[in-house]
């Protein structure tokens, strides 16, 4: 007489926890066949720069003039006529731009029985001076310096132009890296080609030099022929563009 296996009636509980476990392994096997979402495949992001060192073509120097006496408006009277006259006399010189910097009126103090009370004014204007010509901007700055100026500090910049020039060419050898990597990406990971999807250029960045404090006092008067000129120099500076974005890699 053959034996025949006995079939038992499944728990309530038992069943609800086998249906539990099947739908826990069906959501994840459903899960492993469908892609991350967010996620594209093929789908590569990348970042290229490119560097120069340039020679900033603009130097930038500032100067100021101040008075101080008990009377204001005669003081302001003083300040502005002597920025007025520096400014046509700068602007005689084609590769020069002046323009008017800070003008400020500031109290003075002097301590009476360990108070503080007023003891006149100080007004002071300031002056700013440019030119890709940094020898004719020294020697101007040395003959506003016999005059009654002070030179506070130098500094220089890229001019319009430069920068364009510079910015131009950053582009074209970024792009060309971004393009280098996206091929070297397709290849290492076993495709034919790709396809640009977006692509962004990050404004250029550069790290000009500070404008230095020079503070040069007023000389005593001279000829202006024999006023000594404020040396400029500077060095080079790296200037950087930045492209990013992303390619679709095809077979």
């Amino acid at each position: 007489m053959s034996s025949r296996p006995v079939l038992r009636p499944v728990s309530p509980v038992a069943g609800l926890w086998l249906a539990s476990l099947l739908f826990c392994a069906a959501a994840q096997a459903q899960s492993l066949a469908q892609p991350t979402p967010g996620v594209v495949a093929g789908v590569v992001d990348l970042q290229a720069t490119a560097q120069v060192e340039v020679v900033p073509d603009l130097a930038v120097m500032t100067l100021a003039v101040e008075r101080s006496g008990a009377d204001p408006a005669s003081l302001t009277a003083q300040v502005s006529k002597s920025l007025e006259a520096a400014l046509k006399q700068a602007r005689t010189v084609p590769d020069i731009e002046a323009s008017s910097g800070a003008f400020t009126t500031q109290p003075r103090w002097k301590a009476v029985n360990n108070q503080s009370q007023r003891d006149g004014w100080t007004v002071r204007g300031g002056l700013v001076l440019k030119s890709h010509d940094f020898a004719a901007l020294g020697k101007m700055a040395g003959q506003l310096a016999q005059q009654g100026f002070m030179i506070e500090s130098n500094g220089f910049e890229l001019s319009k132009a430069l920068r364009d020039r510079e910015e131009t060419a950053l582009i074209d050898s970024a792009i060309a890296r971004f393009k280098s990597k996206a091929a070297t990406a397709a290849r290492a990971l076993g495709y034919g080609s790709y396809n640009l999807r977006t692509l962004s250029i990050e404004p250029t960045q550069g790290q000009l030099p500070q404008p230095r404090p020079m503070m040069m006092r007023a000389a005593a008067p001279m000829a202006e022929e024999q006023a000594p000129a404020v040396p400029l120099a500077t060095g080079r500076t790296p200037l950087q563009l930045t492209v990013q974005g992303s390619v679709q890699l095809t077979r």
